[in-house]
């Protein structure tokens, strides 16, 4: 990997501090210096990217997606993150258990540090298998038949959430993205359908062969809290309508890697609720491994 792929804490929180002020978020120096060290493997052998949202006081976020199999809930329960007998720990858990080559992955706040873990179950799963794991709260499995109605039966990644105790799983869907698709699928929600021109940027830069769904659940109650619509890697200087915010994170946030990965996501919600979610890739060569996973792009190029 050419060395300037390569992570460098220095580098990452000099440029940390600088895409922070740009978009008026919070960011603690000690902390996050923390997690570079806890995490010291995942950064230098994984690749790296940003995140933050359309929302006013966003957070500033950033994850590593590990290329081998590491038990990080282990290094956080070791370091003090994470109580041993954290039931969300102990869900994620018990989900890196269910198949060979499952992958384990950290989301950290700029402020709080490690706030998400998330699996890479190794490839699609059946979402019948997934809920069925020992520990899965029973709100959260009751969706079954919800899920499966929508053709949502496959499953490639899944989530806890612990600043926000929700989990998350991750369909792939079985077509391309469709109006019609969009209100059977905020119908889980009870959220509205957004305005045409929303819906217009969804259907020309999600990827055409399905795109990467999200539905996040309350741990306690299994309540649908929010669903989300991925586009990953978005086509080379080409944006859906995101806001001054947006475009400020794009325009400063580096990235360091030979190819370079933006990403949007609209999120949805009841009375309303609805944000973009954006990423953006720092290091490590991720375009390479999101192929590896066979990731759903929109690197082809914009549909009309």
């Amino acid at each position: 990997m050419p060395e300037s792929c390569q992570f460098s804490p220095d580098r990452f929180l000099t440029d940390m501090e600088a895409t922070a002020r740009a978009i008026g978020a919070g960011y603690c120096p000690s902390t996050t210096r923390r997690m570079l060290d806890v995490y010291e493997s995942g950064f230098h052998e994984g690749a790296v990217l940003w995140r933050t949202t359309s929302k006013p006081a966003g957070a500033l976020n950033y994850r590593f997606y590990a290329r081998r199999p590491t038990d990080t809930v282990a290094i956080a329960t070791s370091a003090g993150l994470l109580a041993p007998a954290d039931p969300m720990a102990r869900l994620i858990g018990a989900w890196s258990g269910l198949y060979e080559g499952s992958t384990e992955l950290c989301d950290f706040d700029a402020v709080d540090g490690l706030v998400k873990t998330w699996v890479f179950l190794g490839g699609m799963r059946p979402m019948a298998d997934v809920l069925a794991t020992p520990g899965v709260p029973q709100g959260i499995r009751r969706h079954e038949a919800a899920f499966d109605k929508l053709g949502l039966t496959w499953v490639r990644h899944v989530a806890v959430d612990y600043q926000n105790q929700s989990v998350n799983l991750y369909f792939r869907t079985i077509e391309g993205f469709t109006p019609a698709q969009a209100e059977r699928l905020l119908a889980l929600t009870g959220a509205e359908l957004p305005e045409a021109a929303v819906l217009k940027d969804m259907e020309g830069f999600t990827a055409p062969t399905g795109c990467t769904f999200s539905v996040t659940m309350s741990a306690a109650t299994g309540r649908i809290e929010r669903v989300g619509v991925y586009a990953l890697r978005l086509p080379t200087g080409q944006f859906p309508t995101i806001g001054e915010r947006l475009e400020q994170f794009f325009t400063t946030a580096p990235s360091h890697d030979d190819e370079e990965m933006n990403a949007v996501a609209w999120s949805f919600g009841a009375q309303g609720r609805q944000y973009i979610k954006a990423e953006r890739s720092y290091c490590g060569r991720l375009v390479e491994l999101m192929r590896q996973w066979a990731s759903p792009m929109t690197d082809t190029g914009a549909r009309a």
